[in-house]
């Protein structure tokens, strides 16, 4: 048996001056423990998860689940559950103040609530001496963005059987822009195929600009790819312009990754996979036949057609092997460095196009003022004779996109890219699990994901990606409907040992013929309403808690087997 501490939240003297006072229990009523090192949650160990008692010391079961789920599916990290958990025991005081079951809340119980905590801010504010326990207006706006959260995820964390949050009620919501933060009206970003995140429709405006930042569609990519490449004064600085913002659409660098791209590291990349630059036999009879000893690698062989097409017959025997990237090494931000898949056809018109004709052309125009080798970078600029600046290729893309009519810049591209990314890896992933939607899928692609992009772990970015991809591939057209699937999915995991196979022949039926446009909705619906057919609900806030807490509160941790 491991003893639990019980922690205590930095603020919590403040909070039972200012905060506790929004209802008429106080959440230190409301005990608070942060599971220990060994603990697990569905396999994994999760150190740190909030668990919260309900007064009588029991766990409170909807909350263990919330947070469970939060940290299954990645919602969140546990580090940021802590202050969700301290917002949700103080919701929790205050519905059992008002006599309010948590599954009985409607825009109206939630109103009330803000304006309590106003009313506090009112008391407060007429003593000076207690000036400091005000909550801003961001603070409220927290609050409540994280009870709406949870009741957004009630039914998907399996707390409910159905959803309170909908158009219209009990507890309703309205799109805004993404740009908009935690802090104010807005809940953390849960963006649909148009670029909108659902938030709380009572919520109050936070007082920030919402910037939208959309994500590119592939033909928005193309028309700004196609500008890049006509638009230039001369085709060749097109070609180089061109292969720039494809470096960053099908690659992901960072424009500062861009300006460092060399030829070195894409010959490093191209050697790790068995494709290596050739050397001549015959020195002499090579020279006379274009190859360029005073250069190095790759420039070397850009007038030798005999070494070119060694390279390419590399790139054919990687294809035939079914390989579709070469993976380079890249150095981003902070200096970490990763290996970022480059497709094959982008490599392969980096050699043809990028460095074996503009960079070539390039270098024998300046060869009067430049030593051999010249700049080791791909992408060079026709002022400096020297590598592109960061600024430069942002400019370029900036005013490329500009010119298109799509808003956004270069680094939108970055974002086509890692959607592009998660969208594969999700179509290979779910296959090779066998189409069964669980956590491994979920986490491996985040991980590459978050890999490919140089992200030291998952983030909250990544993850959104992978909503974006997921929902390419089901093309749904909207985040509700993906967790509409991921549901149906779900419950198909859980339950599939005690359903025959003729079930399934029927649903697929069902959803061949709803999809060809025969109304059966009425139908499913009067089932599933017949009481007769009713799953009894054991997820109410009166439901046996898993464990129970004395006043020396412990968790029973089952050792995992080795």
């Amino acid at each position: 048996m491991t003893h639990v501490v019980l922690y205590h939240h930095p603020e919590a003297h403040e909070r039972r001056s200012g905060e506790v006072m929004a209802s008429q229990h106080s959440p230190e009523d409301y005990r608070m423990i942060f599971a220990p090192d060994d603990f697990k949650w569905s396999g994994e160990r999760a150190p740190g998860l909030p668990i919260i008692c309900e007064r009588d010391g029991s766990v409170s079961e909807p909350l263990l689940r919330f947070f469970g789920w939060s940290f299954r599916y990645k919602r969140t990290a546990i580090s940021s559950m802590r202050d969700e958990a301290y917002i949700l025991r103080e919701w929790w005081a205050y519905l059992e103040g008002r006599g309010c079951r948590w599954d009985e809340v409607d825009d109206q119980v939630m109103i009330d609530w803000r304006e309590r905590m106003k009313e506090v801010n009112k008391k407060l504010g007429a003593d000076a001496r207690r000036s400091k326990d005000l909550l801003s207006d961001q603070r409220i706006g927290r609050k409540l963005s994280t009870v709406f959260t949870f009741y957004e995820s009630a039914a998907q964390a399996m707390l409910l059987d159905r959803e309170l949050v909908g158009a219209k009620g009990p507890i309703t919501f309205r799109a805004a822009d993404r740009g908009k933060g935690r802090g104010g009206a807005s809940i953390p970003p849960q963006a649909t195929a148009h670029g909108s995140v659902r938030v709380w429709r009572c919520a109050e405006p936070s007082g920030r600009k919402a910037t939208r930042r959309p994500t590119p569609d592939d033909t928005g990519v193309a028309s700004v790819l196609a500008y890049l490449r006509s638009s230039a004064e001369h085709p060749a600085i097109g070609d180089r312009n061109w292969l720039i913002g494809r470096t960053e659409a099908e690659a992901g660098l960072r424009r500062d990754e861009v300006a460092r791209f060399s030829v070195l590291a894409l010959e490093a990349g191209l050697a790790k996979e068995g494709v290596k630059v050739p050397k001549p036999e015959n020195r002499a009879e090579a020279v006379r036949a274009g190859w360029q000893p005073q250069l190095a690698g790759l420039d070397a062989v850009a007038n030798w057609a005999e070494g070119r097409q060694a390279v390419l017959d590399g790139l054919e025997r990687l294809e035939r092997r079914h390989r579709t990237n070469v993976y380079i090494t890249v150095t981003g931000k902070g200096q970490v460095t990763r290996e970022v898949p480059f497709p094959i056809d982008l490599v392969r018109d980096l050699l043809a196009i990028g460095i074996w004709d503009v960079r070539r052309d390039q270098l024998l125009r300046w060869s009067n003022a430049l030593q051999p080798p010249g700049p080791a970078e791909i992408f060079l600029s026709e002022k400096t004779r020297g590598p592109l600046e960061a600024d430069a290729v942002g400019n370029l893309l900036k005013h490329a996109f500009n010119k298109c009519g799509i808003q956004g810049s270069g680094h939108r591209l970055r974002a086509y890219f890692a959607t592009k990314l998660a969208e594969r890896l999700w179509a290979e992933a779910f296959a090779d699990n066998g189409f069964r939607w669980d956590q491994r899928v979920e986490n491996f692609v985040l991980d590459r994901v978050a890999e490919a992009l140089g992200h030291a772990k998952p983030t909250t970015t990544c993850r959104h990606y992978l909503d974006l991809g997921r929902m390419a591939y089901f093309k749904t057209g909207s985040k509700s409907a993906l967790r509409a699937m991921r549901h149906v999915v779900n419950a198909m995991a859980a339950h599939h040992r005690r359903i025959p196979p003729e079930f399934y022949a029927n649903v697929a039926e069902l959803v061949e013929r709803r999809g060809a446009g025969v109304p059966i909705d009425a139908l499913l619906k009067a089932i599933l309403e017949d009481p007769d057919y009713a799953v009894p609900s054991t997820t109410t806030s009166g439901s046996p808690a898993p464990f129970s807490f004395g006043d020396a509160p412990f968790l029973h941790i089952v050792p995992a087997k080795e």
